[in-house]
């Protein structure tokens, strides 16, 4: 009993120790990771030119090409936002010091309490251009990552039936799993990311719907940061909501803000509480726990874009401890649709 018990808690510090290692070289690991999801969402894509003989040169410059054109148009997109939002900022902060004032009276009358002075110097207009203003100051970093990422994606398309062959082998060598084991994971993460990027549209065209209608001013924008940020599992759609709520505030009535906020509460819980489950199905075999735990854990390692790839990464290390006697424990953690009485039973 003493020794499993010693067995497992290093089993745990390998864990910690991992964990930390990751976090040290997360720069230099995202780009790898990025790539690597990347070519698992376009795999569909290739199978089906290689299946017409279509050499893997012309494959990759087409993939390329659509990656660079969508990266393209969103980050002049939001550049352009920015800067018609520096433009209006004044405008912004006297509304924002016209409302504040009704705003806590509003709160103060249900007896809700908060520090208002530190909250109101937060998400002062003029503060939140400061962080957004920051975030593109660092676009060149951005950019030069993005632009490694895609050199690792051209180079895994170009050599796709040899970096196949070899995770094959790899695995087999390893005895881990077998070949149909790794198709059936790289089929569920290209589904993954496929019914994810429906539900994430369909969540920002409704929320584009919502916000014409009222006439909000960014309703596009906030539909972009919408469908961007509905990837993240949990938080993401309440992050999207707030953002949402606080520029209607400044441009909008106090009751067209309600209606927003209804708008908002409403869509989210029929596309990501009915539609996304619905259409998952056992896609998703991690429970809500889980994946807001990995979310937080993933996020601390690998910064914003860790939140991002929480749920593909929980699943890889799922489908590899599930084929493995000596990590199975780590499969009974994470997975809802496993028990010890319907998992594996290693002897």
């Amino acid at each position: 009993m003493k020794n499993e018990y010693n067995l497992l808690i290093s089993k745990f510090a390998y864990i910690i120790i991992i964990v930390a290692g990751l976090n040290l070289a997360s720069d230099v690991i995202l780009p790898f990771l990025g790539a690597f999801f990347l070519f698992i969402i376009f795999l569909p894509i290739v199978k089906i030119f290689n299946k017409y003989s279509v050499p893997n040169v012309i494959t990759a410059s087409i993939i390329l090409s659509i990656i660079v054109f969508i990266f393209f148009v969103f980050i002049s997109y939001f550049i352009s936002v920015n800067e018609n939002i520096m433009n209006n900022l004044d405008f912004y902060q006297n509304k924002f010091q016209e409302i504040s004032p009704r705003i806590i009276s509003f709160f103060e009358y249900f007896n809700i309490s908060l520090e208002w002075d530190t909250l109101i110097t937060i998400i002062e207009p003029s503060n939140l251009i400061k962080y957004i203003s920051s975030l593109f100051g660092n676009i060149g970093n951005i950019i030069l990552d993005i632009l490694l990422t895609l050199f690792l994606v051209m180079f895994l398309l170009l050599e796709t039936n040899i970096i196949l062959d070899k995770i094959h082998y790899f695995f087999k060598l390893d005895k881990i799993t077998n070949k149909n084991t790794i198709d059936i994971f790289f089929n569920s993460i290209s589904r993954y990311f496929l019914l994810k990027t429906f539900t994430s549209l369909l969540t920002g065209i409704l929320i584009w719907i919502l916000l014409s209608y009222f006439g909000l001013t960014y309703a596009l924008f906030l539909a972009l940061v919408a469908f961007i940020l509905n990837y993240i599992p949990s938080i993401g759609s309440l992050i999207a909501a707030l953002l949402a709520i606080f520029i209607s505030l400044l441009q909008l009535t106090i009751l067209d803000t309600i209606f927003i906020t209804m708008g908002y509460l409403f869509i989210n819980i029929v596309v990501g509480n009915l539609l996304e489950p619905k259409i998952m199905g056992k896609q998703l075999s991690l429970s809500t726990f889980i994946v807001f735990s990995s979310m937080v854990i993933w996020g601390w390692i690998f910064g914003f874009l860790g939140m991002f790839l929480a749920v593909p990464l929980t699943l890889t290390i799922n489908l590899l401890s599930k084929n493995t006697k000596e990590y199975y424990w780590f499969t009974l953690l994470i997975d809802s649709t496993v028990t010890h009485k319907t998992g594996k039973q290693y002897e």
